[in-house]
């Protein structure tokens, strides 16, 4: 449904592109340290958040490693063999009593902070209060037992070791959690700047412990080096990180049913950890120490793999959480980019597994080896389970995640007891093969049952079997060669021309946002064009400050359809894409509509629109109802399929198609006093009835946000744009075919809205009631406006110049250039 024009209330903006006029440092500036890191990074890793964030994660968990192995060797150097044996007891206790306290709450975050918004801080430190007093109390209930348990451990118990047990256990939990947090803020060059200074201070004060003799001296070290890093990463995340990520959040949502996705989130979790620290303690039990020792080293170089399975997968559901609408294409690529990697590790772990054992002994080279290559080969379908839990996570379906982590345990447990004493420690390898493979086929077999984003399987190359169909029917007549020539012969993609259109100053940061947005696309966009509508003052200013654009003045009567009629007639390239000018493009937003037209039958894309809101959601706010402030709405396509309009604020063309049905009407928009939009729903159904087979497609991976500003959030905006809108639909109706005009809506009406209302009536949402009512109102005040104009005509146009794009110019409209459009495709 179209966007009408208001006037602009605050000065919030969408961040601009530091490419544009005045943004860049001034020239012999000095870099900062941070910055001169940061680039070095994004020169070294992918530009793409999913896998550069996966990348720092998987190198996080290998630093962590290699620094904790030097830790370990020089603690052997520097204390006797007893101490150390009693030490990494007690911190291996300590890291199995944060695990259980922290309840999995790191998560938790990863899952719910990138949507949370203002509430960020919140969420966060509140999951530090209830792990760390969590953690503590179980700490407290091991050190009662430890005269029962664990004699050995004893030495817990004096008042100074059991407070830094306590603390440590406590810290670290927290610990865990910080990472969670980091990598849910896109954060996750501090996770490996946390590690590597948890690290290094506890290697510091692990020599400082020596030279006094301390008994203690290695768990005071973690204790002094957990409290460092805590501080210097949480410093970061909750005066940096948090406030950036709530200041760019295109949405504030408070986590719904928090408690029972936690409980249920944790309850699987345990099984995985089962699985994981279960099996050590069964070879230790069946086969002795000496196998026990043989078979954790092998098993401390083979998680690694998994490791790094896992932490790839926490890019994922950051990455789905933040564009949902992705998922399917993101877990696609993560399977290929993930199998890829690991398995260049699995085919060198494989190859070497004897000289990597063989630095801890020839004996673990000779009893290991097996077990390491059959541990790295179960890394290979560990990917496709580990990230098949991550999809259920980012979409909430824990059930199908817990069944899963059950049936691993069961099978991993129950194989190993089994062949144990018959293969010995190669017994626990092949019990981690047989149920990766297990798992991992039915997986991929129906992998349509999972890997989806809402109730749409996995498409199968949809863009290469639609071309595929064209050319064959083009073609089938034609001369064999040529047609062979043309098929081998690569089909560059179209060119395409960008018009953004505005009309004030007072949005000067936010068309210098859109703007920097198109110079940042990937590949670049040919050329872009910013129409000024009668506005010369912002025309001089853009002129100067915007080089490579092409800046003009609307050549028709006021409005936004006569602006875009302006860059149409203006335009170059094949293809014309319109962006609102208080909206921002993603970098790959241009490849993704161009993409599209690869396929002949596609005369039109149209994307994603995510709200920006520079306030937050009203809790009231349906997303059903987003169309209200001219953004995506609950309802759309959530993967690429055709639609009977686009929304204005991201839609394009072939340029051909455009100036043949004539262009925008000049009477729709705002007329007198009544915005009347749905311009972009009139053009849309003229260029489907000149073409009958022509495709219209949406496109939800071609993405905008638009920012919302807060006088759009008033109950009386609500209610006017939905009488706007109704008012709209019933000219649109009379224009052309009644049918066609409200073929969506009645769609909408018969399923979108009933979803809804029965989501807002369930008890304990937030918001439930009012929610009901402004779906119910809604519905009752557009239907009032589309009745009052079907009833009532509209004034006669007036004036007969032709409009820049080949269609007769209409009554002049009364709004301005540059509003936010859109419609029920």
């Amino acid at each position: 449904m179209t966007e009408p024009r208001a006037a602009p209330h605050g000065r919030a903006s969408l961040t601009a592109d530091p490419t544009t006029e005045g943004d860049r440092p001034p020239p012999g500036a000095r870099r900062s340290l941070g910055a001169t890191v940061r680039t070095g990074v994004a020169a070294v890793f992918p530009r793409d958040p999913l896998l550069r964030n996966g990348h720092l994660l998987a190198i996080s968990s290998l630093v962590s490693a290699a620094l904790g192995s030097i830790f370990w060797l020089l603690a052997t150097h520097w204390y006797e063999d007893e101490v150390v044996g009693v030490s990494y007891s007690a911190l291996s206790m300590t890291l199995l009593l944060a695990s259980i306290g922290q309840l999995n709450l790191s998560d938790f975050l990863v899952r719910f902070v990138p949507s949370a918004g203002h509430h960020t801080r919140r969420l966060i430190l509140l999951c530090y209060a209830v792990s760390a007093v969590v953690s503590a109390l179980v700490a407290m209930c091991f050190l009662l037992l430890v005269p029962v348990v664990a004699p050995g451990l004893g030495f817990l118990l004096t008042p100074v070791t059991a407070t830094c047990f306590v603390a440590a256990t406590a810290g670290y939990a927290v610990f865990v959690m910080q990472d969670g947090a980091l990598t849910a803020v896109r954060r996750p060059g501090w996770v490996v700047g946390e590690n590597v200074i948890f690290a290094c201070v506890k290697i510091g004060l692990l020599g400082m412990g020596a030279a006094l003799a301390l008994f203690s001296g290695i768990l005071l070290s973690w204790v002094g080096a957990l409290a460092v890093s805590l501080g210097v990463a949480n410093f970061v995340l909750l005066r940096r990180a948090v406030p950036e990520h709530v200041r760019v959040s295109t949405e504030a949502e408070r986590p719904d049913r928090a408690l029972r996705y936690a409980a249920a989130d944790y309850f699987g979790s345990l099984f995985r950890m089962a699985a994981y620290t279960i099996p050590p303690l069964m070879v230790l039990n069946n086969l002795g120490a000496d196998q026990s020792a043989y078979f954790s080293l092998a098993w401390i170089v083979g998680y690694t793999l998994y490791l790094v399975a896992r932490n790839l997968g926490s890019s994922l559901v950051v990455e789905a959480v933040r564009s949902p609408e992705r998922l399917v294409e993101h877990t696609v690529r993560m399977l290929r980019h993930t199998g890829l990697l690991l398995g260049a590790g699995i085919v060198f772990v494989a190859a070497l597994a004897p000289q990597i054992l063989s630095f801890f002994g020839a004996e673990y080279a000779e009893h290991g080896s097996t077990l390491l290559r059959l541990l790295a080969l179960s890394a290979l379908p560990n990917i496709v389970v580990s990230l098949a839990i991550d999809v259920w996570r980012a979409r909430r379906r824990l059930r199908w995640a817990v069944g899963v982590q059950i049936v691993m345990c069961v099978l991993v447990l129950g194989l190993t007891k089994v062949l144990l004493p018959t293969l010995g420690i190669t017994g626990a390898g092949v019990a981690w093969l047989v149920t990766m493979c297990l798992l991992a086929a039915p997986l991929l077999i129906w992998r349509g049952r999972w890997l989806t984003t809402g109730s749409q399987e996995v498409p199968v190359n949809t863009e290469t079997e639609s071309e595929t169909e064209t050319e064959t029917e083009t073609e089938t007549d034609a001369d064999p060669a040529a047609v062979a020539e043309t098929r081998n012969s690569p089909r560059p993609p179209p060119t395409l021309s960008v018009v953004v259109c505005a009309y004030t100053l007072d949005r000067w940061d936010d068309v210098r946002a859109a703007i920097g947005s198109l110079r940042a696309q990937r590949p670049p966009v040919t050329e872009t064009l910013l129409v000024v509508d009668h506005c010369h003052e912002l025309y001089e200013r853009a002129s100067a400050a915007f080089p490579g654009v092409r800046v003009l003045e609307n050549s028709e009567r006021q409005g936004l359809s006569g602006a875009r009629n302006t860059g149409v007639a203006a335009a170059r390239c094949e293809v014309v894409a319109f962006l609102d000018d208080d909206a921002a493009a993603d970098p790959d937003w241009s490849a993704r509509l161009l993409a599209r037209y690869a396929d002949r039958a596609v005369v039109g894309v149209g994307g994603l629109v995510r709200p920006w809101w520079v306030t937050r959601r009203p809790a009231w706010f349906p997303r059903e109802f987003d169309w209200v402030v001219g953004c995506s709405y609950r309802g759309l396509p959530e993967q690429p399929a055709p639609v009977r309009n686009f929304i204005g604020a991201n839609m394009s063309f072939r340029l051909a198609e455009v100036i043949a049905a004539g262009g925008f009407r000049n009477d729709l928009g705002r007329v007198g006093k009544r915005p009347l939009g749905c311009e972009e729903t009139e053009l849309c159904l003229r260029i489907a009835a000149r073409s009958p087979d022509a495709v219209l497609l949406h496109e939800p991976a071609a993405a905008v946000r638009h920012r919302v500003p807060a006088a759009r959030t008033t109950w009386a905006y609500f209610v006017a744009r939905c009488y706007a809108e109704g008012l709209s639909k019933a000219h649109v109706a009379r224009l052309g075919s009644t049918r066609a005009a409200l073929s969506s809506e009645r769609a909408y009406l018969r399923s979108t809205v009933p979803r809804a209302l029965l989501r807002a009536l369930t008890p304990g949402r937030p918001g439930g009631p009012r929610t009901a009512a402004a779906l119910v109102g809604g519905v009752g005040v557009t239907v009032a406006g589309y009745a009052v104009g079907r009833v009532r005509r509209p004034a006669p146009a007036s004036g007969g110049a032709r409009s820049a794009a080949g269609a007769p110019a209409a009554v002049p409209a009364a709004g301005r250039a540059g509003g936010a459009g859109g419609g029920l495709p």
